[in-house]
Order: structure tokens, then C-alpha cells, then sequence
């Protein structure tokens, strides 16, 4: 567990934000914990889709559903979080610059990081990364020792006006341009 200049602990999605600089230009919108278990997809999958409903166009609501379904079902099945007793996910999602930022956090590997597969055409699996390099306008990966393994991605999105009142009538208090 990490504790913060102030003695208090700092959640793994905290330590992510502080050591990756994608984040400061971001407005975040939300985070939650999931068990490392497969039946989880489809609970990330309803979590976001209820978290962006009304803050962003329905295909990219779509498009990060879908991504986001990839990216945790390879935390599950290639991490630390779906392997050991009590793994866990972590998915951040935020708004800024005309962007979706989708990131999904897990307890990494001691074997391997994440990375777009070679596949063959009749194998079952192995295409979520390839998904999201196809798809996202960018993606990468991050790891840190304590807080874990992110991978992230960006899809575009015209906003809706619940985030612009969130943000200000004018969004003048907005996040500017993405950079990573």
C-alpha cells in the first residue's frame, strides 16, 4: 500500500495519475475497482457505459466499450489479477481535448508486458490489442513496481453538453490538448 505525504493511503489508480503524465490535462471522470475474474467484463463494461451515457456520442460509447471489454479480459487472463487469490482491476476513464482516456490497471506480470500478438486467422484469441492499435487514436502502455500495469488508450469523441455544464458554460475551466 502507498501512503501520501499526509500519512494517508493512496488507492493504485492515485499512483498511476502521480507517475504518468497523461493524466494532467484530463478531466477524470471516474474509477473503480474489479475483481480479477472474468465475470467482471461485463460488469466494467456496464460501469462505463453508465459513467459516459450522456457525456459522449454513441459511437464512441460503443468503441470504448468494446476496447475496454479487450483490455480487461487480457488483464484477466494474462496478469497477476486474474491469477492470484484476490487480484484486482483497476479502469480509469476521462474527458479532455475532444478525448476518451480509458485505462485499465492490474497487478502486471513477472513474466511479460502487454503487446500486440501475432495471430493466426483461425485462432481464438490473441486481437485485443490488435483492436486497440486499430481503433485508438493512441494507446500505450505503463508500468510501476507498486501501483501496477496500465494499458491506456484514446478514441475521440464529441462531447455532450453534460460534460460542458460540468466544465463551465463556456468549458473555459476544460483540460486542453492531449500530449503524452
Amino acid at each position: 500500500m502507498n501512503v501520501n505525504a499526509y500519512g494517508q493511503a493512496t488507492c493504485r489508480y492515485e499512483r498511476q495519475r502521480v507517475t504518468a503524465g497523461r493524466w494532467a490535462v484530463l478531466h477524470p471522470l471516474g474509477h473503480a475497482e474489479f475483481a480479477g475474474l472474468a465475470c467482471s467484463v461485463a460488469t466494467v463494461r456496464a460501469w462505463a457505459r453508465d459513467l459516459l451515457t450522456g457525456r459522449v456520442d454513441a459511437s464512441a460509447l460503443d468503441d470504448v466499450v468494446l476496447l475496454l471489454s479487450e483490455v480487461v479480459t487480457n488483464s484477466v487472463v494474462h496478469s497477476d489479477s486474474g491469477w492470484t487469490t484476490g487480484g484486482s482491476i483497476t479502469v480509469c476513464l476521462g474527458l479532455g481535448g475532444g478525448m476518451i482516456h480509458a485505462e485499465v490497471i492490474d497487478d502486471g506480470s513477472a513474466t511479460s508486458l502487454p503487446f500486440v500478438r501475432a495471430t493466426d486467422f483461425d485462432s481464438d484469441g490473441g486481437r485485443g490489442l490488435l483492436l486497440v492499435e486499430a481503433m485508438a487514436t493512441a494507446w500505450g502502455t505503463h508500468h510501476d513496481p507498486e501501483a501496477g500495469t496500465a494499458v491506456w488508450f484514446h478514441l475521440p469523441t464529441n462531447e455532450t453538453n453534460r460534460t460542458d455544464r460540468a466544465n463551465g458554460a463556456n468549458g473555459a475551466d476544460g483540460p486542453g490538448s492531449l500530449s503524452n
